[in-house]
């Protein structure tokens, strides 16, 4: 398992229930604007989906996000690592 762990919740804005659609809020309103003019974000709430949509790929990685006390979290789980022996 990959796991990235992000201080602070989603903001309220947020769908946490519609989470591989679309959506955006930008925590900082001075920084965002300037990687979009950059080319680093190329379109606002697209990064969950795009991580969606590639995970698709890889049938045997199961992708999760919660919310775990006060912080964002998201998991990558092989579904086929077996404890007692590795991936099977």
């Amino acid at each position: 398992m990959v796991e990235i762990t992000s201080p602070g919740l989603l903001p309220p804005s947020i769908d946490y229930a519609a989470m591989e659609s679309r959506q955006s809020d930008a925590r900082n309103k001075v920084i965002a604007p300037v990687f979009k003019r950059l080319g680093i974000i190329d379109q606002w709430g697209n990064g969950l989906k795009l991580i969606a949509d590639e995970m698709k790929e890889y049938p045997n990685i199961e992708l999760r996000w919660r919310e775990v006390g006060l912080s964002f979290q998201v998991q990558f789980i092989n579904t086929n690592y077996n404890p007692n022996g590795g991936v099977s």
